[in-house]
């Protein structure tokens, strides 16, 4: 039975073959000279020959497939555990939304408090009140100050938490121990049966000698 390789895979098949085209004796070939195609061309036609390239290693691609259906839902992301799935978004939406929030309702605070207590002590200088509100006002300022400056970081760790997830790898995450060892082996079968094998044929080169 053939089995095609799904969307979500076609990362791991581009991966595969940079690790292929970066063996010594298909580097040597390339860098021979213009008879040989360029690297862009064959990695171009290895792309387009995707699925029949990854049939010689379908056993083990199905073995992954299986051990990776056991642990991860349909969607194609790990299955979280119920704690995470129910704090995990939340914490990370909240950070920032308090960053936001307290400078601004702390500086409301401390804008009211003033003004009250300093218009009372103006009508009243010898009040108590006037003397606690201008307190309370100026220390709703420090805090807003404190806030402002831990909203910033907050904001700025989101931002970069969100930068690093594009750019990461990008290859499915799996996160279970079984299912990324079928998935070295699919790797492993992918390179050693189907892209060395693609690759030197269309270069005209046989693998290197054992010594």
């Amino acid at each position: 039975m053939t089995t095609r390789l799904r969307p979500e895979d076609r990362a791991d098949f581009e991966w595969v073959l940079t690790l292929a085209l970066d063996v010594t004796d298909i580097r040597t070939a390339l860098d021979r000279g213009p008879v040989t195609p360029g690297v862009a061309a064959l990695r171009a036609r290895a792309l387009a020959d995707a699925d029949a390239i990854a049939a010689s290693a379908a056993d083990e691609y199905r073995a992954y497939l299986r051990a990776r259906a056991a642990v991860m839902p349909a969607s194609g992301t790990p299955a979280p555990s119920r704690g995470a799935a129910r704090n995990g978004p939340v914490a990370e939406s909240l950070l920032p939304a308090l960053g936001v929030l307290a400078p601004l309702v702390s500086a409301v605070a401390a804008t009211v408090f003033l003004l009250f207590g300093y218009g009372i002590r103006l009508a009243t200088p010898a009040s108590s009140v006037a003397s606690t509100l201008v307190t309370a006002g100026w220390t709703s300022a420090l805090v807003t100050a404190a806030s402002t400056i831990v909203g910033l970081g907050a904001l700025l760790v989101t931002a970069v938490r969100s930068r690093t997830s594009h750019r990461g790898d990008p290859r499915l995450a799996v996160g279970n121990p079984e299912a990324e060892h079928a998935r070295a082996a699919w790797h492993q079968a992918l390179l050693e049966r189907g892209l060395l094998p693609y690759l030197r044929g269309h270069l005209t080169v046989g693998p290197p000698s054992a010594d």
